[in-house]
């Protein structure tokens, strides 16, 4: 059955809990856009070819353009988005959580960790990018319409992001052949478990998200991870098939990478009630 929701354009009053979930949601993606534009930089050390580092330079163009329309939203709603840049010019390997919203994957300390060859490169690409596609296309049809718009565009990047990953790793296996291929599935699961948590806690059991239900009656959040999961997991191995690797089992879901979003979450539950 179809939701339905009251809608928002640019310019139109926001009742005072909307506006503070909205923001909060956009903080969380503008700034981690840009955060994770800076980790993909700092990968381009693993470049095995030019084409490789071309490719990748685009892609970390292509984050930073998505932090800048999404700011450019929360700066018509009287955010000052230049502190927040500030913030992640000045402090880019560990911001502060109480001035910017970054995914703690995207904090370097854990993101390095994760890395230490090209083929870590690739499969970012080709298994938690999918995930980014889910989550993020969820919000083409939120409530509020100048976000949705800008979404449109950005899930259309995401798919080439996918795309690069898919390339990438099959161009691994080109050069390295098969034990390439076998050291690639192995490194898979670990990208798997940042995926699955990607797009949070299940909506309900003693697990779930203690204000996803306040997103989801609004139509912020437009969709339940539950859904999104089945999005993921449709994608994702349809994308390993095509580089000819399979999907893992019972890999567990790493929700602690996802945000640095505990005081932010708490902070909105005692806003919003």
């Amino acid at each position: 059955m179809s939701r339905t929701w009251k809608t928002y354009d640019k310019g139109d009053p926001l009742p005072e809990a909307y506006r503070a979930m909205l923001i909060h949601l956009m903080s969380f993606q503008g700034d981690s856009e840009y955060a994770g534009a800076q980790r993909v930089a700092e990968n381009m050390r693993f470049a095995p070819r030019p084409e490789e580092a071309y490719r990748l330079s685009k892609k970390v163009m292509e984050e930073m353009g998505h932090a800048y329309y999404v700011w450019n939203l929360m700066q018509d709603l009287g955010v000052d988005v230049d502190a927040r840049l500030a913030e992640l010019v000045r402090n880019p390997e560990n911001p502060d959580a109480r001035k910017v919203c970054v995914i703690n994957g995207f904090r370097q300390e854990n993101w390095s960790r994760w890395f230490d060859s090209w083929s870590d490169v690739a499969l970012f690409s080709g298994v938690v990018t999918p995930a980014a596609v889910a989550f993020l296309g969820q919000y083409r049809d939120c409530s509020y319409l100048p976000w949705a718009r800008v979404n449109s565009r950005i899930h259309k990047e995401e798919y080439g992001h996918l795309a690069f990953g898919v390339w990438a790793a099959k161009r691994v296996i080109e050069f390295g052949g098969e034990a390439a291929r076998e050291d690639l599935q192995s490194r898979v699961p670990k990208f798997l478990r940042m995926g699955l948590g990607f797009y949070g806690r299940p909506s309900t059991g003693p697990d779930r998200s203690a204000t996803f239900d306040q997103y989801y009656d609004v139509g912020l959040k437009t969709k339940r991870p539950e859904e999104l999961q089945a999005e993921y997991l449709e994608l994702l191995e349809a994308r390993l098939k095509e580089i000819g690797l399979e999907l893992p089992a019972g890999v567990e879901p790493d929700y602690d990478m996802r945000m640095s979003y505990d005081a932010g979450e708490a902070q909105l539950t005692a806003l919003v009630g």
